[in-house]
């Protein structure tokens, strides 16, 4: 059966502006296609551009040069209100620093998606979730009582609920011991399985190689697409 391709990214460019008329390169000439279904891993050196291309490929940051397609449509050609829209409803994003709301329990902020598409989320699909991350929290604390590793999975959680058919994260297993790395990586072969497609960038490389595909970068560029990852064929 073939997969329908839901991210395709031509020659992207992103470039930043140091200081007046000083421009960095970040990333240079990407191209490469996600179809439906697949876990991409991203991975490279500190500093090699991962999160900006995860970024700039997930509708949070507009290239500089080249086309980002998702879907066959260019987020970035969207008002402000479709943009918001599609974010909520279509993609989920988890990001380094969680970006939980400090002021919401930690049950709130796992149904908040579901609350905003005005879709409730069952107290019994969050509470087999947090079983299974094995979150032992007390839900109705607050996120500031929560260790960084708890909060994380809350993170985690909380964009799962939500349901969304493209799944990026951004390093979702940093604060994580190997146990539950384990537990949120049977979790996203799970959603694989049932038709998400997931790309995450990382720098563990266990987590890597057990994707379908490997985009490895180095300078802001892609070096090659690795099929069938491996621990040997990650080398930097």
């Amino acid at each position: 059966m073939m997969h329908q391709t839901v991210i395709e990214i031509s020659n992207l460019a992103k470039e930043i502006e140091l200081a007046k008329g000083n421009l960095l390169q970040v990333l240079a000439d990407i191209s490469f296609e996600v179809k439906a279904g697949e876990f991409i891993s991203i991975v490279g050196p500190s500093g090699s551009g991962k999160t900006t291309l995860l970024y700039c490929i997930s509708s949070l940051l507009p290239p500089t040069n080249g086309e980002v397609l998702i879907n066959g449509k260019s987020p970035y050609q969207w008002n402000p209100t479709k943009l918001a829209k599609f974010r909520r409803k279509e993609i989920g994003f988890i990001f380094q620093d969680f970006q939980l709301i400090p002021s919401l329990s930690a049950y709130d902020n796992l149904v908040l998606p579901g609350t905003l598409n005005r879709r409730k989320v069952k107290k019994q699909a969050v509470e087999e979730l947090a079983a299974r991350l094995e979150l032992h929290a007390e839900l109705h604390q607050s996120i500031d009582a929560l260790s960084g590793g708890e909060q994380q999975k809350v993170a985690i959680g909380r964009t799962i609920l939500a349901d969304p058919d493209i799944l990026f994260l951004d390093e979702p297993t940093s604060a994580l011991d190997t146990h539950s790395r384990k537990l949120v990586m049977a979790l996203l072969q799970e959603l694989v399985a049932q038709g998400k497609t997931v790309v995450m960038v990382t720098h563990d490389l266990e987590l890597a190689a057990q994707s379908s595909r490997a985009l490895v970068m180095k300078d802001g560029q892609m070096l090659r697409m690795v099929e069938a990852p491996s621990l040997e064929t990650l080398v930097f």
